[in-house]
């Protein structure tokens, strides 16, 4: 009997260090390892591939389905002169440490806002500006 009290005492203070462990590791400071895109950099190009993919779906230039392959064929990776390893290694790394990627997607959810904002507001002052008869 006092063995299984001894056993379950044990148990849940393993499971409450544990806990005390991962909360406390939460709260650190994580340091970015150097072969990890940039805040900016990484924001920059999960920007790129949310409108390359937005472009595609869409269909802006009413391609073929037998030519959608090449007609859209954006590669924000090339475009931003990164490579497949170096993105992956950024993925993994924030994976990891969800607080920061949270950070870069308000990130990205801001800019593709403020573009947004820019198009509207450019698209409503060219029907302001058109005369009526």
């Amino acid at each position: 009997m006092m063995k299984t009290f001894l056993k379950k005492t044990l148990i849940v203070l393993s499971l409450l260090c544990g806990l005390i462990r991962c909360v406390s590791k939460e709260e650190e400071e994580v340091t970015v390892p150097s072969n990890i895109l940039s805040d900016s950099l990484f924001t920059k190009v999960l920007v790129d591939f949310a409108l390359a993919e937005s472009a595609a779906n869409l269909n802006i230039k009413n391609t073929p389905n037998n030519r959608y392959d090449t007609v859209y064929a954006f590669d924000p990776l090339k475009e931003n002169h990164i490579t497949r390893s170096k993105y992956d290694s950024t993925l993994m790394f924030y994976a990891h440490n969800t607080k920061l990627y949270r950070k870069i997607y308000e990130g990205v959810l801001a800019s593709l806002s403020e573009m947004q904002t820019r198009r509207d507001s450019i698209r409503t002052d060219s029907v302001s500006t058109v005369k009526k008869p």
